[in-house]
Order: C-alpha cells, then sequence, then structure tokens
C-alpha cells in the first residue's frame, strides 16, 4: 500500500475530520515510512471514530462480529472485527505464543499468517484443555472425531470432526495419540449397538511419568514445556504398540505433526534411543534421553 493509499483511507473514514487535520497527516506522510504512516493513521482513525459519538467505546463494541464457517475446500474461514479491547487480548496472545516459538532451534518454514494461525490453534487448545472450562451437557467441551480402527490402521475409512467434516487419517492417528476414547459398535452405517465408557489413551499417572522423564518436547532444539505438548506413541497403539514409557514421547503439537506427516519426519527406536530423521533419512541430532520401560 502507498502513502498516498493510506491517506484516502483516512480520509474515507471521516472526510471533516481529515479537513481538519489534512496538514498534520500529510506531513506525517512526508517523513513516515509507508508502515509507520498506517499505525499514525490507524491512530487518527480511532480518534476519529470516537468524536463521532459521545460514548465512542459503546460505538466500537457495537461494531464487533466475529464469523467462523466450513468452506467447500474443507478448511474453517474465520472473518471478523474487534473492539480495542478484545482485539488486545488477541494481539498479546498471539504475539505470547509467536514469540515463545522463535525462541526455539527449529527451522521454521512458516509463512506470518501461517505462524498467526497455529498460534490462535494451540490457544484455543490450550482453554479446552484447562480444567475450568464450564460444563456443557454435562461434560467439558472438547473435541470430538470419530474415526473407525480401520481408518487409524491406515486402511481404506474415514474420519470426521463434529463441526468441520472430514480430516485426513494422519490427523485422525496424531489426534489419538493422546486422547479419550469411547468405543461405539455399529450394526450399520447409522446403528450403533453399544457405547462404552470413555477412556483416556494415556493415563494421567503415565502422562505425569513421561513428563518428569522428558521435561519438554524432545525434538531436537525444541524446549516447548508440558502444557503444550503431547504424549505420541513411537509405535501407535492402533498399530500394536503399547503405551508405556517405553513408547511415549512428549513432542510440542507442531512437531507432533510433523511427525504424522506423510513423507514427513520420521522418529524410530534405535538401539533403545529414540532417533528422529528427517524426510531424506539423515539423522537430526538431538537430546532425548533412552527410554525406559
Amino acid at each position: 500500500m502507498s502513502a498516498a493509499r493510506v491517506l484516502v483511507a483516512a480520509r474515507d473514514v471521516d472526510p471533516r475530520a481529515f479537513g481538519r487535520c489534512e496538514r498534520e497527516l500529510v506531513d506525517a506522510a512526508r517523513i513516515h515510512s509507508v508502515r509507520d504512516l498506517q499505525r499514525v493513521a490507524s491512530h487518527w482513525r480511532r480518534l476519529a471514530e470516537r468524536e463521532l459519538s459521545l460514548d465512542g467505546e459503546d460505538e466500537l463494541r457495537r461494531r464487533r462480529r466475529l464469523h467462523a464457517s466450513q468452506t467447500l475446500e474443507g478448511m474453517v474461514r474465520v472473518d471478523g472485527d474487534l473492539d480495542p479491547e478484545t482485539g488486545e487480548n488477541l494481539l498479546t496472545a498471539l504475539r505470547a505464543i509467536m514469540d515463545a516459538e522463535a525462541r526455539s532451534e527449529t527451522e521454521d518454514a512458516r509463512s506470518p499468517a501461517q505462524r498467526r494461525a497455529d498460534a490462535l490453534g494451540e490457544i484455543c487448545r490450550q482453554w479446552l484443555n484447562g480444567s475450568r472450562r464450564p460444563l456443557v451437557g454435562g461434560e467439558r467441551p472438547h473435541v470430538t472425531l470419530t474415526v473407525g480402527l480401520d481408518a487409524l490402521r491406515r486402511l481404506k475409512a474415514s474420519a470426521e470432526f463434529d463441526h468441520s467434516g472430514p480430516v485426513q487419517i494422519e490427523a485422525a492417528r496424531r489426534l489419538s495419540c493422546e486422547a479419550s476414547i469411547v468405543r461405539v459398535v455399529m450394526a450399520g452405517p447409522s446403528e450403533p449397538l453399544d457405547v462404552g465408557r470413555k477412556t483416556p489413551v494415556v493415563s494421567a499417572a503415565t502422562r505425569r511419568a513421561v513428563i518428569l522423564r522428558d521435561q519438554c518436547c524432545r525434538f531436537p532444539g525444541c524446549d516447548r514445556p508440558p502444557t503444550w505438548c503431547d504424549a505420541h506413541h513411537i509405535v501407535h497403539w492402533a498399530d500394536g504398540g503399547p503405551t508405556s514409557l517405553c513408547n511415549l514421547i512428549l513432542l510440542c503439537r507442531r512437531h507432533h505433526t510433523m511427525l504424522h506427516e506423510r513423507g514427513g519426519f520420521r522418529l524410530n527406536l534405535e538401539a533403545g534411543r529414540p532417533v528422529f530423521r528427517r524426510p531424506d533419512g539423515s539423522i537430526l541430532e538431538g537430546r532425548a534421553p533412552p527410554l525406559a520401560g
């Protein structure tokens, strides 16, 4: 965006207020970069908008909106305008997540927009994992994934989220590494015969033991804390892998996702030690300890 377009956008907010401050804004355009000018114009627009109403804060709050909907491509589109306080909360939370990730020594090929999207996902996951979230329908809000055992074994089958629809099998395998499982026996596509009790794949005691041993994400160069991490099955339980210390390792959700991508990074036990390999097969030197049973 050019400086001229920034000034035009500012004028469109309130032509009369712009006329009163035109000389100052044009002078600002001469001495500031476009990015700095956008900040000046943004600050001026907020002041101008508040002058349009005797109760400017309430006016801005009344204009808040947020839309979230599934697209035909299987994505979820988010669009909206937030009042200053809510926006500040969002920007602060996103920056906190992104700054923590930036301190990691691992390579990051994601774009800034992708990093913000992932940070928003992490904020939502941490809230859903919190113990203080309210009961809805007698249980804590959670992400629900319906998947057949054949799908987890990479046989021909499908998996679906409750709200956003179909999901790739590798994502289903990743999510099921440390999930609570409800067994449902079906007589047909829509005929459940029996529903079992909800059972965590990794018990609370086992997760605590994994955390005590690993301390943080064990992907080489990463130090994200346990609250950001999943207990990953090196050999997936759907493939017969045990849910025991010798087959579990702590991975942050970004690196957990990378290991479950087809043709991506790999993790194997070699001589009792977890070994991370790049897609080309070369070894990533790490600091993961031997896994003890």
